[in-house]
């Protein structure tokens, strides 16, 4: 071995037997604190009553929207005829059908703004404890109002094209 090698393993050998302590080392065994249960207890979930005032208002809002589905049938006819005999873009015809379009999309309006107050509902009602039938009461408006929505949307689509 070379004397440089020599000298640099004993010193290394010198610094590092530094770093042991002599003496007594913790115990690795579990403390008394490490024993405890750390599950959540069981809580019931407070009964909350009907509220008859939100009831009141997702039926409103839910008539609301059917009303609005009834005006949009009532142009939708008119404007599929229109869209059937439009002829070439800005034609008398063509602008008879973009009007009666303006007309169906109008109708519509009472849908969507009863959908937007109903999502509206839900989302500040979310972090407040309702009854299991109001919730239920209360998505299944969303979920019928939604579906109103998404088929006019659908018809309007079929109409522009």
């Amino acid at each position: 071995m070379s004397p440089r090698i020599a000298l640099l393993a004993a010193l290394s050998g010198a610094l590092l037997g530094g770093c042991v302590t002599e003496g007594p080392f913790p115990s690795l065994a579990p403390r008394p604190d490490e024993r405890l249960a750390i599950e959540e207890p069981v809580r019931e979930a407070p009964v909350v009553a009907d509220d008859p005032a939100l009831q009141a208002r997702v039926a409103a809002l839910l008539g609301e929207a059917r009303q609005g589905e009834r005006a949009f049938e009532a142009d939708h006819g008119a404007a599929a005829r229109a869209a059937a005999r439009a002829g070439a873009t800005g034609s008398d015809s063509w602008i008879d059908a973009q009007q009666a379009l303006s007309r169906v999309e109008a109708a519509r309006g009472r849908t969507t703004g009863a959908a937007a107050d109903l999502h509206q509902l839900a989302l500040a009602r979310a972090g407040e404890a309702i009854s299991a039938a109001d919730r239920q009461a209360l998505d299944d408006a969303v979920a019928e109002v939604d579906r109103i929505v998404a088929g006019q949307q659908a018809r309007i689509d079929r109409l522009a094209r």
